[in-house]
């Protein structure tokens, strides 16, 4: 059931394309070498006003969950997120990481990533954005499982 609700968000979000005059790569690439550089307002700038993200439970505390799922709703909301995730405990984990955009349209681009690649401690994982006027309106983190 979950899956099935963030498919049909995904689906909305991604079916207007005509707003969008172009890739949503340079806003995303800004949003990667912020978090790099652990810059919370420079991350934020790259948000819009009414931006909703979703992450696997658990990624920022305090959060209350929605099934599996943490939401983050509206620029307060995800400027909470990303505070945990551009500090200094985090920040090891999202400068190490490793990139590869895979635009998907007109507003939507597909984000591969891999921290600490090449190690132990590697976790991959892919998002989706959708962005809209330069600005990010969507995220949606998603971190592959462990292998065993």
């Amino acid at each position: 059931m979950l899956k099935t609700g963030f498919v049909a968000i995904a689906i909305a979000l991604m079916g207007t394309a005509a707003h969008a005059a172009g890739s949503g790569v340079p806003a995303i690439d800004r949003h990667v070498t912020t978090m790099r550089a652990g810059d919370l307002a420079g991350v934020m700038a790259d948000y819009a006003d009414n931006a909703v993200v979703m992450t696997p439970h658990g990624v920022a505390p305090g959060q209350k969950p929605a099934g599996q799922l943490d939401v983050f709703a509206g620029k307060t909301n995800v400027r909470k997120l990303f505070a945990v995730l551009t500090d200094k405990d985090h920040n090891p984990a999202v400068s190490s990481m490793v990139v590869q955009f895979e635009p998907r349209g007109a507003d939507t681009t597909l984000m591969h990533w891999t921290q600490f690649p090449g190690t132990p401690k590697a976790v991959k994982g892919m998002d989706v954005f959708v962005v809209r006027g330069g600005k990010i309106v969507f995220q949606n983190v998603t971190v592959e499982p462990p292998k065993k």
